[in-house]
């Protein structure tokens, strides 16, 4: 191993063999670098890139022994800070498919968000992710659902799809998706025998999370809906054109 050399050599463009393998060389690179790029906190380090260190003569330093990952270089040179991984301007290669690095994601953003309790999350929508640095993992791991991500994140809680400012893609598609949320309307509306349902109207779908599922699959139609949910059931258009006078 080179014999341990304290001055800026990187300066000079090249740096001896093993100059970097003596870890007071790296942390005076560090110093240096952060007084260059004007960083006052050590926070101010989530904003560095890969190109801060590959132009002010650090590639070899950062390619070498930390994967050309400045997040890896970051967590290493101050290891007493509590990082976010995911607030540096990309997380290192794998990061996302650690589970607890999701879940860990998921309480930040709960906190950051300032939700108290679980049915906080049915006011979360994707934007929130995607503008707090966690789109990548919603997308890629979750199919950008946030209905998918809680079913992770309190898998014990029973969560409702249609409370969501967005159901999963694809999933109005399902009759047993459609048929489920019918099911589940009317015991909100109160409906305790078939003839009830001659008073659904779409109000009852807008005021219920409903109204897309309304508009894009029923057309509108509240016959339609009713045939959807009970197939066998003889439903008559003359009753439900009576129950819109009443």
């Amino acid at each position: 191993m080179a014999k341990k050399v304290s001055s800026q050599l990187w300066l000079q463009g090249r740096v001896p063999s093993g100059y970097w393998d003596h870890v007071t060389n790296q942390k005076a690179y560090m110093r240096w670098l952060a007084k260059e790029l004007g960083y006052k906190k050590t926070e101010d380090w989530y904003q560095v890139s890969k190109q801060d260190f590959h132009v002010r003569s650090g590639g070899g330093l950062l390619a070498n022994y930390y994967h050309d990952s400045p997040q890896q270089a970051v967590l290493a040179h101050f290891p007493e800070y509590e990082w976010r991984p995911w607030l540096f301007r990309s997380t290192s290669q794998g990061f996302w498919q650690d589970k607890k690095n999701r879940l860990a994601y998921m309480d930040w953003l709960g906190e950051h968000l300032g939700l108290k309790s679980l049915e906080d999350w049915y006011k979360v929508s994707r934007s929130h992710f995607h503008t707090n640095h966690g789109g990548g993992m919603l997308a890629n791991y979750y199919g950008d659902s946030v209905f998918r991500a809680l079913r992770e994140y309190a898998p014990k809680k029973k969560w409702v799809p249609w409370r969501f400012a967005t159901v999963p893609q694809g999933f109005w598609k399902e009759q047993k998706n459609r048929q489920t949320y019918l099911r589940w309307l009317g015991k909100e509306l109160g409906y305790d025998k078939p003839s009830d349902w001659y008073k659904l109207t779409r109000q009852h779908f807008s005021e219920n999370h409903g109204e897309a599922l309304f508009a894009t699959y029923y057309n509108g139609s509240i016959m339609k809906a009713l045939k959807d949910y009970r197939p066998s059931q003889k439903w008559s258009a003359d009753r439900l054109r009576e129950a819109r006078k009443e």
